[in-house]
């Protein structure tokens, strides 16, 4: 993560092109942390059998791999898609 790592060495003599560089670095590593933040699920985190949002059951492989689950995979694709279109 080079744009938090500019910010410790802020005494470095930067033109402004490399500032900007550096800057929008920093934006994505933010970025990046806060995602892991706020997506972050126990290991140990118990997985619905029905999806939230359909009500269709959830596949066991599904729910054994990705601990926490709640969706199936047509309703977190939809989702992902929202979110993606609304930014």
């Amino acid at each position: 993560m080079k744009g938090l790592a500019v910010l410790h060495n802020s005494g470095e003599h930067m033109n402004d092109d490399e500032l900007v560089d550096h800057a929008e670095q920093f934006h994505q590593d933010l970025s990046l942390l806060q995602h892991q933040q706020k997506t972050a699920i126990a290991p140990d985190a118990v997985s619905a059998e029905w999806c939230e949002s359909c009500g269709n059951e959830i596949p066991e492989q599904r729910r054994k791999s990705i601990p926490g689950v709640t969706l199936c995979v047509d309703c977190k694709r939809e989702n992902e898609r929202k979110d993606r279109l609304y930014r």
